[in-house]
């Protein structure tokens, strides 16, 4: 099979991927939300509560923060300083692109290794999370989100460049055009 039959084929698996993850994040956007309001409503009509919804509502907030970072490392859109490199020629804004996602996804699988041992640690006495379920099981998010995250920063040092450097608007340029005028 030939490198130009695979690749439309791939693209098409990696979009369904993609919209997959953007599916599960407002899924789960959704759950805590209604989670929420049920929980509110339950508490100021009726004078109860459920007894599950403050750990799972926790869990999702974690499951969240750790998937909507993986899309936002996935999009490039992940914090990211980027003061130095704007003052270097292209090259070496490359190079030093290429550094900075290296050292992201060194930190992002070093929190994945680490979150290994602390669902090691969870597992030799465990605490539960609604019933029968073992916490452990919502930390699993740890070292596969981080994990993931480590793979996509690696990736990306290799096969893409720093984002295009936005100009300031004519409107920022003309404010920072008279303040270096009146200093």
């Amino acid at each position: 099979m030939s490198d130009a039959a695979t690749t439309p084929r791939t693209s098409r698996w990696v979009r369904r991927l993609h919209r997959a993850e953007d599916s599960l994040l407002a899924l789960m956007l959704l759950v805590l939300l209604l989670l929420a309001v049920s929980q509110i409503a339950l508490r100021v009509f009726f004078d109860t509560g459920l007894l599950w919804s403050e750990p799972v509502s926790r869990l999702l907030v974690l499951w969240l923060a750790l998937l909507g970072g993986l899309a936002a490392t996935r999009e490039g859109k992940h914090i990211a300083i980027d003061a130095l490199p704007r003052l270097l020629p292209p090259l070496w804004r490359r190079i030093a692109w290429a550094v900075a996602q290296l050292g992201a996804a060194i930190i992002a699988g070093t929190l994945a290794w680490y979150s290994l041992s602390m669902i090691g640690l969870e597992r030799e006495m465990p605490t539960y999370l609604v019933g029968t379920l073992p916490n452990w099981v919502g930390m699993l998010v740890l070292p596969f989100g981080f994990g993931l995250m480590a793979l996509r920063f690696l990736v990306s040092s290799v096969m893409r460049g720093p984002a295009v450097t936005p100009e300031l608007s004519p409107e920022l340029a003309d404010l920072d055009d008279n303040a270096s005028v009146k200093s």
